[in-house]
């Protein structure tokens, strides 16, 4: 075939599936994990927006708390749907295109892998199983698992790389199995973990099989089947495959490093000892499911069965395995048939001693159903090997008929046992409804925080309840009254007194500047978790920083005076670890590049060149950017308005006002409002909301607390584009019509002159 005709083939192969989920996630599916997904992915875009390349905190997560999502969850899915959503598609629409062409990969990578010991028809049938093995729908469409569903894609890669470099030796081979290792840890490292686990098994597994047979066959003066060319690897499985998989978890180090070294500061730490993935065991007798169309069990169910033809594929493999015919087929057929048996017995009860016995393992992938990642590849494997099988025999017999009737009713039937049984149901909200306050309000209402369904995420420093952190607390008329000069913080006893005035000189993603006056020594508190990655400086000098009440937010004691200060999120030791080992990697894997006498040296080491600036760039913060802030400098007595943002909109949008409060005193619950003036004086648009936003009540603000208060503005789709004048205040509850007058102030408009608002054209 000539080499265009091979690239169409291969495009068209990607297109079709991809096409074809594309269409089936329209309307969007409802699932318990897909909207969670989807925020990370508006935020991460956000933060490319504002330059920073690798968030590991997302400052609107958790109420606006922010939460370290991206230090501890893979974060490789996330990007290429940000760079699309950045470049004009919606946040869904670009997670379905994402998906798809990750769909569609996958079954040309599987097809690849399987051509290796089939046939192209029967390679082709065993990528249409791993396409459409029902448990990668049920990721998709039932759990909204999305980054599981695209790490379908590494899994192949992985094992072809892996074989051919340990076949040749060739050191771009090597490359390439570190890269693709490195992809699918950064992807999704659970599945990392069960693919290097069952790599170990299949090595061992099929060189048992392979030495018994070979004893056997030569014992009849036969030749055996397990040839070097076909099992290469076995003998130097043990050596050789750890080493792909050590480069990949090298140039995975910045995410790894800091995932495991600092899980004791969050809740990942607390639950990693329990036996939560007991209840999701599996009995034998529910293990298959034997409806000829699948039947997708709802998300709440414990247990998640195998397909029936599962069970059959396996026993024909494991059987076939063992004929004197099999010769070219045996690796494969071992391989695949023992593969599955491991993934299906670590889903059932039988296998509970094991995880006790590896809980620190395998208790971090929490459902032992996730094995079925595993099945899925195994089962396409032994397929493609036992329809060659198939296709030898019928060959002989020289009947073309049922040649061509095979693979077009095994495609068939698998099409149908996949799609035949998914009804997923359309989700409540669109595109436009992915923003914080919508994140935020279903936290709320179901009791969560940060978008995840445990607070797995939440620093160690809270006390509270995740539950209670967006609510007002128990005995907020006393603890959240401000008269106590000092509330009890993770950190110790912390004496609240407030600066005198505090004005945001500029603000970042992740980072802000401050002047501040102070009488005497005072405390300032954020509006942020404590982490220790979090650091404040006075005048250039890092000052000691700790977690204060009960929902540790992060202050600092800052000394008397006039002085600049400044916030920002800096490189843990671990993550500095984690950069310093991918260095290392990626410098030898740049010195092999240039050493090796191949075509692709140039584009290889240009694509090398190239990732090293982004991550040196990324790594230095150097592209960040930040946003000047208009001074205000306001008293309402107990609160203070200190500085005002302004981002500017076209007509029919949402402008975004930014403003910042200092607590002084006793607080009490009042509304904020921010009014778009226009030159005849007239209120053309406006946000009213309960100051700090209504998941930051009253009760919980700290004395010397700055308080974001962010107000979305929709402007008029018939708003003559100019500029416009912002007023800003407070009023009580229930009474717009009377705003409190701030401190000193003369005239009859209570409102405050915050600024101005570009309406563009």
């Amino acid at each position: 075939m000539k080499p265009w005709k091979r690239w169409a083939v291969a495009a068209l192969a990607v297109l079709l599936p991809g096409l074809g989920l594309y269409a089936l996630t329209w309307p969007w599916p409802d699932t318990p994990d897909g909207l969670f997904h989807l925020h990370r992915v508006r935020e991460l875009a956000e933060a490319l927006r504002w330059g920073v390349l690798y968030p590991r905190w997302f400052p609107d997560f958790a109420f606006g708390y922010g939460y370290p999502v991206l230090n501890f969850y893979a974060p490789a899915f996330y990007y290429p749907p940000a760079l699309l959503h950045l470049a004009g598609l919606d946040v869904i629409t670009a997670v379905r295109v994402v998906l798809a062409l990750a769909y569609g990969l996958s079954g040309l990578a599987a097809y690849g892998l399987l051509r290796r010991w089939a046939r192209p028809w029967p390679a082709a049938l065993g990528a249409l199983l791993y396409l459409a093995y029902p448990y990668r729908l049920y990721d998709l469409f039932v759990r909204g698992a999305l980054p599981e569903f695209a790490a379908f894609l590494w899994l192949p890669l992985v094992a072809l790389t892996t074989l051919r470099w340990m076949e040749t030796g060739a050191a771009g081979l090597l490359i390439l199995a570190g890269l693709s290792w490195a992809g699918l840890i950064l992807t999704h490292n659970l599945s990392a973990l069960m693919a290097l686990s069952m790599a170990v098994v299949i090595a061992l597994a099929v060189a048992l099989i392979c030495l018994a047979v070979e004893g056997r066959e030569r014992g009849k003066g036969q030749e055996a089947g397990c040839k070097m060319q076909d099992a290469r690897s076995l003998p130097l499985a043990f050596c050789l495959l750890p080493l792909a998989s050590c480069i990949g978890l090298a140039l995975s180090a910045p995410y790894i490093v800091p995932a495991l070294a600092e899980s004791p500061w969050v809740g990942l730490g607390a639950v990693s000892g329990t036996r939560g993935y007991a209840v999701h065991f599996s009995p034998v007798a529910g293990l298959f499911a034997w409806s000829p169309a699948y039947p997708y069990p709802d998300a709440s169910l414990p247990t998640v069965p195998a397909p029936g033809y599962a069970l059959v594929i396996v026993v024909l493999a494991l059987v076939l395995a063992f004929l004197p015919r099999a010769q070219r087929q045996r690796v494969p057929l071992a391989a695949g048939g023992m593969l599955a048996v491991v993934a299906l017995w670590l889903t059932t009860e039988q296998s509970a001693w094991a995880w006790d016995i590896l809980s620190p393992l395998l208790g971090r992938l929490q459902f032992p159903w996730r094995w079925q990642t595993m099945v899925a590849l195994a089962l396409g494997l032994a397929l493609a090997s036992l329809l060659d099988l198939a296709d030898q025999a019928l060959a002989h017999l020289r009947f073309r008929p049922l040649r061509l009737a095979l693979p077009a009713a095994l495609s068939a039937f698998l099409l149908f046992c996949t799609f035949a049984g998914l009804h997923p149901q359309p989700a409540a909200y669109q595109a436009g409804d992915l923003t914080p306050q919508q994140m935020w309000a279903f936290d709320a209402e179901h009791g969560q925080v940060g978008a995840t369904w445990t607070g797995e995420f939440l620093p160690r420093w809270v006390q509270e309840q995740r539950w209670a952190i967006g609510r007002e607390p128990e005995g907020a008329g006393e603890q959240g009254s401000g008269g106590a000069e000092e509330q009890r913080g993770g950190g110790g006893l912390l004496d609240l007194r407030p600066p005198a005035q505090v004005r945001v000189v500029a603000q970042g993603y992740l980072h802000e500047r401050l002047a501040y006056e102070a009488a005497e020594p005072a405390t300032l508190v954020f509006h942020t978790f404590y982490y220790p990655a979090w650091r404040v400086e006075v005048d250039g000098q890092p000052v000691p920083a700790g977690p204060a009440g009960e929902l540790g937010l992060l202050s600092a004691r800052v000394p008397a005076g006039r002085h600049e200060l400044a916030r920002r999120w800096v490189a843990t030791p671990a993550v500095l670890a984690g950069w310093a080992v991918w260095g290392a990697t990626w410098l030898g894997l740049g010195v092999l590049i240039v050493r090796r006498p191949r075509r692709w040296k140039r584009p290889a080491a240009a694509l090398w060149l190239v990732v090293s600036l982004i991550a040196v760039i990324g790594a230095s913060g150097l592209l960040a950017v930040e946003r000047q802030t208009r001074p205000i400098g306001v008293s309402y007595g107990f609160v203070r308005l200190e500085s005002a943002a302004v981002t500017s909109a076209r007509p029919g949008e949402t402008a975004v006002v930014a403003l910042t409060w200092l607590v002084v005193a006793a607080p009490e619950p009042v509304t904020a409002f921010v009014h778009v003036v226009g030159p005849d004086g007239r209120v053309v648009a406006q946000h009213d909301g309960p100051l700090g936003g209504p998941y930051t009540p009253a009760g919980r603000w700290l004395p010397g607390e700055l308080l974001p208060d962010e107000h979305p503005i929709p402007l008029p789709p018939d708003l003559a584009p100019g500029t416009y004048l912002l007023k800003a205040g407070l009023y009580r509850p229930g009474s717009p019509e009377a705003p409190l007058s701030p401190s000193g102030w003369q005239g009859a408009d209570a409102r405050v002159e915050i600024g101005s608002l570009e309406v563009r054209p």
